[in-house]
């Protein structure tokens, strides 16, 4: 039975070995092999296309004089937050300004636009206001140094234009104010100019109430009926007589 059993195991451990020897040999090739060679005139077109140039020019990246300045301007700023902040916060804080910059300019120059837009319109409208007058500075010159304003008065009066009356009743007052030596008339003077040189302290706030009413119709282009003439007829009157007394 031993026999057997050595016999048996022999026998595996011989088909064992014969079969590693058998994986262990060596096995050629005996493909042909075509080499390969390289078309130097199409490597020549490749090296000239752009998308098989992977070298780069190296440019000059030296930072102009305003770059170099406001890098200078912003280590100043870091600086000066990391004195008042702590270099822990300062460079938070930095950033956050740097972020906020623009949106702080672009606020800024919104706010001088739109002064700029509505000095521009209120300026326009002003003008548009003084040009409406159908005297000039060389008329009214003419109407204070030689006319008789009373008389047209009266025809514009009759022609019911109440707006230009109310003009030659604010002329024909200061007529009687440099008769009186009480202002120095000048065609480049203004309204106020001749309320400060009135001196006499009731006649000044007179003069400065007719005034105020006399830019608000004739400047404003204020339309005005006959009722609202009458009244203004009245304070004209008024402080025409009140002048003759002085």
């Amino acid at each position: 039975m031993n026999k057997y059993l050595f016999l048996v195991f022999f026998f595996i451990v011989t088909a064992s070995v014969l079969a590693q020897t058998d994986s262990l040999r060596v096995k050629y090739d005996k493909s042909t092999v075509v080499q390969k060679k390289f078309n130097e005139e199409n490597l020549k077109q490749y090296k000239e296309q752009e998308a098989f140039i992977y070298t780069e020019e190296v440019k000059d990246v030296t930072p102009s004089l305003l770059t170099q300045f406001f890098n200078w301007l912003g280590r100043l700023l870091l600086r000066f937050l990391e004195w008042i902040f702590g270099v822990k916060y300062a460079k938070g804080i930095f950033v956050f300004i740097l972020e906020a910059l623009p949106y702080v300019i672009a606020g800024i120059m919104l706010l001088l636009l739109l002064k700029f837009f509505l000095k521009t319109k209120s300026n326009s409208v002003v003008s548009s206001a003084k040009n409406t007058p159908v005297i000039s500075i060389t008329e009214e010159e003419e109407l204070v140094k030689n006319k008789d304003i009373l008389q047209l008065i009266k025809k514009a009066v009759a022609q019911n234009n109440y707006r230009l009356a109310i003009r030659y009743y604010y002329l024909h007052t200061l007529q009687q104010l440099e008769a009186k030596g009480l202002i120095v008339w000048e065609p480049q003077k203004t309204n106020d100019d001749y309320i400060k040189e009135i001196s006499i302290k009731e006649l000044h706030q007179i003069f400065k109430e007719i005034t105020h009413l006399y830019d608000f119709v004739w400047y404003g282009n204020f339309t005005i009926d006959e009722i609202t003439f009458s009244k203004v007829q009245s304070d004209f009157e008024n402080i025409n007589k009140y002048i003759n007394t002085k």
